[in-house]
């Protein structure tokens, strides 16, 4: 059990943290039993989540609770997600860290999503999965100028015929 000072500390840390944070994201990385995350995989968890600027903050439901409510954060119900909670908090590319956290959990399934606060509020699992598995905006930006490129390459084959078509007629 953690002494009330440490509490109040852990309160301040995550108050100050929270409204700095583009997203937020409640995972579980144990639950009962279950075997969770180990010290190795929660490192590794970690020390990814240092290179996309976020960090892994673990606490107890009702310290998190207490912040959230009083930072008048609506939506999440932390007393009915399962096992210990962690947060994610990023302060980088809310994409970038979603697909990085579901590229993690797709090779450690102990670590699972309830959902997450983005600019709007809070977004359900299925819509924090569904932004996770979205392409990475390289590969839209690909995808649009390669459609760009398409009806261009076209007309360049056709103008290309139409002269060679005109210059064997000249010839002729």
């Amino acid at each position: 059990m953690k002494p009330k000072s440490q509490k109040k500390e852990e309160v301040a840390k995550l108050k100050d943290k929270l409204p700095k944070s583009n997203i937020t994201v409640f995972t579980t990385f144990s639950r009962a039993g279950e075997k969770g995350l180990s010290v190795a995989q929660m490192s590794e968890l970690k020390r990814l989540l240092r290179q996309i600027d976020a960090e892994y903050f673990v606490s107890k439901k009702t310290l998190i609770d207490v912040v959230l409510k009083n930072l008048k954060y609506g939506g999440a119900d932390i007393y009915s997600m399962d096992g210990s909670i962690g947060l994610v908090l990023g302060g980088g590319d809310p994409y970038a860290i979603s697909k990085k956290l579901y590229e993690f959990a797709k090779k450690n399934t102990a670590l699972q999503f309830f959902g997450a606060f983005l600019e709007n509020g809070f977004i359900t699992k299925e819509q924090f999965m569904e932004m996770a598995m979205m392409p990475s905006r390289e590969t839209l930006f690909a995808r649009l100028f390669g459609m760009m490129k398409y009806p261009i390459n076209g007309l360049i084959i056709i103008l290309n015929q139409i002269k060679e078509k005109q210059a064997n007629n000249l010839t002729s």
